[in-house]
């Protein structure tokens, strides 16, 4: 009697650790990547590109850049980058200064910068291109129409998402 009492006593306890390592491990509310927030200095022209692994209503991830349009060509430095783990790089350009990420007139016009992304090396990171391509991109149009964009990177995969421009 007393080893059906013990043999019951471990069955309860192996239930219950189950239960609660169950419990650790129900994934949270998906993160996905916010909105954009305003940077410290509210004026300027700003864009925002999501990305999507297969539908829209899930980001894989997002960036928000301020847009310099003086020039010949506009200048873009990134505010931030927003990934659907949560983790989220900001750039304040106080600190230290924004990316800056170099545009291309091309067809599709394109924005491109070079990254710092985890690896399995003994550095556990290593350095690679990345690229937006910009489809019907107008420099210097704003507003709240949404046009398409591609991510071009090895890290984040090659994503299609959309952008959106707004300005002063």
């Amino acid at each position: 009697m007393t080893a059906r009492r013990l043999g019951l006593l471990a069955l309860f306890a192996v239930i219950l650790a189950g239960a609660g390592g169950a419990l650790l491990l129900w994934p949270a509310e998906e993160a996905s990547p916010p909105e954009p927030r305003q940077a410290q200095d509210s004026g300027g022209t700003r864009l925002y590109c999501q990305f999507y692994v297969f539908v829209e209503q899930r980001p894989r991830v997002a960036f928000y850049f301020e847009v310099d349009r003086e020039g010949p060509a506009p200048r873009f430095r990134q505010i931030y980058v927003a990934e659907d783990s949560g983790e989220r790089a900001d750039f304040d350009g106080v600190s230290e200064p924004r990316p800056e990420w170099t545009f291309s007139a091309s067809d599709p016009a394109r924005i491109s910068s070079r990254i710092v992304v985890p690896d399995a090396s003994q550095a556990a990171q290593h350095e690679e291109e990345i690229a937006i391509e910009l489809h019907r991109y107008e420099p210097r149009a704003d507003g709240p129409v949404w046009f398409e964009a591609s991510l071009k990177n090895v890290h984040f995969q090659n994503l299609p998402g959309k952008c959106r421009q707004s300005g002063e």
